[in-house]
């Protein structure tokens, strides 16, 4: 896990063996330096990143993808991307749409016990609008071989904008287009 340059402290629950947990030591707007940073000293056979934040894991995510790798030594693993809310976010703030808004939401369902809750106060974003069995723009959680990011050689480094512009969307289509790779997308 890579912070860049988060306010609060992050805490790991120590039933997490094999996370390990690396402050980017000159962080900046665009989260691009601190990934590659992290990829640089990433140990595992099998690497995920997850480029935002915001972002909540539902279950048996790192299962599935571990499950997915075994299919093949070139496995590109996606995951598809939605927002909590009724609607996209970038039109729900539009309309009022807040963090006190998206607290309610999250108090309104178990999803602590049961984190498929998720999908019930959630729709698609708009990278994954096409619906799940149609293409998808970007992933918010890439998973692939140690040696395929290596060929990738991480992220753009030059997508240098606030929150990395279209660093992801880069980089998920060059992962797509890795000689005899096989993209597997995670649907829940």
């Amino acid at each position: 896990m890579v912070d860049n340059g988060s306010s609060e402290p992050v805490s790991i629950d120590k039933d997490w063996h094999n996370v390990q947990y690396l402050s980017y030591p000159n962080p900046t707007h665009s989260p691009v330096a601190a990934i590659n940073y992290g990829l640089e000293r990433a140990t595992a056979d099998l690497i995920g990143v997850m480029i935002d934040g915001a972002r909540m894991a539902s279950p048996n995510l790192l299962n599935y993808a571990m499950l997915a790798n075994k299919l093949s030594d070139r496995t590109v693993i996606s995951t598809m991307a939605y927002h909590l809310g009724s609607e996209v976010q970038m039109q729900s703030v539009l309309k009022g749409y807040d963090q006190a808004e998206e607290d309610e939401l999250l108090a309104g369902v178990k999803w602590q016990s049961d984190g498929y809750r998720l999908f019930d106060i959630s729709v698609f974003a708009g990278s994954s609008s096409n619906g799940c069995f149609l293409p998808i723009a970007e992933t918010n959680a890439l998973f692939m071989p140690a040696n395929l990011w290596n060929e990738l050689g991480g992220y753009e480094p030059m997508f240098q904008t606030p929150g990395g512009g279209f660093a992801n969307l880069d980089n998920y289509l060059r992962a797509t287009e890795l000689p005899n790779s096989l993209l597997v997308s995670l649907l829940g």
